[in-house]
């Protein structure tokens, strides 16, 4: 069994609601740089959205072998499985994560 440590963040940016994230990698309050700007986000400001400190949300076990496809969004390559996105997994999102779910352990702090 493989284990992956999964991290929460918070990003939010001048005037949007914060919103949570996961991801499969640590890193410290910065500026956000990642996949999209929070909801509500006006990008003709000219402002940046910022992400809090990661904190650990919890562990996902998967079979031997799986490895990491992408940092953020969570995503794991599993043997016979393919890409899982994690969201649906950790309750996340509201996704269905059936055929996964019988490969892959969610195991929350």
């Amino acid at each position: 069994m493989e284990r992956f440590e999964v991290y929460r963040y918070v990003i939010g940016g001048a005037g949007a609601a914060e919103e949570e994230r996961y991801s499969l990698a640590p890193m410290k309050g910065v500026r956000y740089a990642g996949r999209d700007e929070p909801q509500g986000a006006a990008p003709q400001e000219n402002s940046e959205a910022e992400t809090g400190q990661h904190e650990p949300a919890g562990i996902v076990e998967a079979p031997e072998g799986s490895r990491i496809a992408s940092l953020d969004p969570p995503i794991l390559d599993i043997p016979g499985q393919g890409q899982v996105e994690l969201h649906a997994i950790i309750g996340a999102t509201a996704g269905n994560a059936d055929g996964a779910g019988r490969a892959v352990r969610w195991r929350p702090r």
